[in-house]
């Protein structure tokens, strides 16, 4: 990954952490895939997931193909294919963070409630809780580590989300 700031493996006691699963959950406001309606650039989004991807692709015509996608995993499935199929940009993992960084803000323009879920989280540690892959932690989240009650990963979500807090 482009960006060295955040390539640390971080620990996070599960006791001082707000962890997010699901737009189900508590918490689930902070998930990329909650609906949070916004406009930008006088294109709708429904969720920070689409707008995120949308971004990723190079061309109009996919573009244009991708916001026809159901809102859901469907977005994250159809955006793996298309960059599989080699519309994908070719600086995004250069830009991928800031990508993210730039939907988030805008999400929090757009939602009064997810602006309410980052103050209610106080000064507590914002966790994308990963715990039930079959796999590691991916970039953007963490799992929990039963025996030392912690949860870890480079949480780059969790990270944004804690930043934007702070602003």
């Amino acid at each position: 990954m482009y960006y060295p700031e955040y390539d640390k493996i971080e620990r996070y006691p599960a006791e001082q952490t707000v962890g997010f699963i699901s737009t189900s959950a508590e918490w689930g406001i902070f998930s990329n895939f909650a609906k949070t309606p916004m406009v930008v650039n006088g294109v709708e989004f429904v969720c920070v997931e689409q707008m995120f991807h949308y971004i990723r692709l190079n061309s109009e015509t996919e573009r244009a193909e991708y916001l026809k996608v159901s809102p859901g995993m469907a977005l994250k499935m159809k955006a793996k294919a298309f960059a599989k199929r080699g519309v994908e940009r070719s600086d995004w993992r250069e830009i991928a963070v800031d990508v993210m960084r730039f939907c988030l803000n805008h999400k929090y323009q757009a939602s009064a409630e997810f602006r309410k879920a980052l103050a209610d989280s106080g000064s507590k540690y914002i966790v994308e809780d990963e715990s039930n892959r079959k796999k590691r932690p991916d970039s953007w989240g963490a799992v929990l580590d039963t025996a030392t009650n912690e949860f870890y990963g480079k949480n780059i979500m969790g990270r944004l989300l804690m930043e934007l807090r702070e602003k």
